[in-house]
């Protein structure tokens, strides 16, 4: 992707240039699936040195302006770190969307019909009165005991964000709360 570099009260040199295509560039394939434009503007104000990067992307956009009172390779620098930085926790949260967009299942639950466990002449196997589908969706262990709470069920089903595993926590006789923590 050709980037656009601009200097206000500030002469690009062909070396700044270079440098500026080599770093953006890294950055792009690293980072970026898809990059419409980029433009750089370094400006020179009184004794600061001001970077300003401008990546525009399908999925977001990416914007820093750092100055420094050094020179400008620092601002260069700085501004390169914290677009590579900003587009990392951009792609992240990105990532983690489409994860937990995926990563939401359900479970059969079966409830037994109370009294009737010894009763049954099938070889006393419990009758199955009713069956519940659950979704199992990722959450922390406190958003999991706040979600009981407002629920009707005496237990939530979910999967740890620590450690992506599939836990149960439940509404214990003595008013406080349970967790199943399964180990493997």
């Amino acid at each position: 992707m050709p980037t656009e570099i601009s200097g206000r009260n500030y002469e690009v040199t062909p070396d700044i240039r270079a440098r500026l295509d080599k770093k953006l560039s890294r950055i792009e394939e690293k980072l970026f699936s898809d990059v419409i434009d980029v433009r750089v503007v370094l400006q020179v104000e009184k004794y600061r040195n001001i970077c300003e990067i401008l990546i525009v992307g399908k999925e977001h956009d990416v914007k820093a302006v750092q100055e420094s009172d050094e020179s400008m390779q620092d601002a260069i620098n700085a501004a390169v770190d914290h677009v590579k930085r900003q587009a990392q926790k951009n792609r992240k949260k990105i990532r983690d969307h489409h994860r937990t967009a995926q990563n939401v299942t359900d479970w059969t639950v079966q409830v037994l019909e109370p009294g009737k466990l010894r009763e049954t002449n099938d070889h006393n196997r419990p009758r199955i009165i009713k069956t519940n589908n659950l979704p199992i969706r990722p959450m922390s262990i406190e958003e999991a005991a706040l979600r009981l709470d407002d629920s009707k069920n005496e237990f939530i089903v979910f999967r740890d964000l620590d450690t992506d595993r599939i836990s149960v926590i439940y509404k214990r006789r003595d008013e406080n709360l349970g967790l199943i923590a399964p180990e493997f």
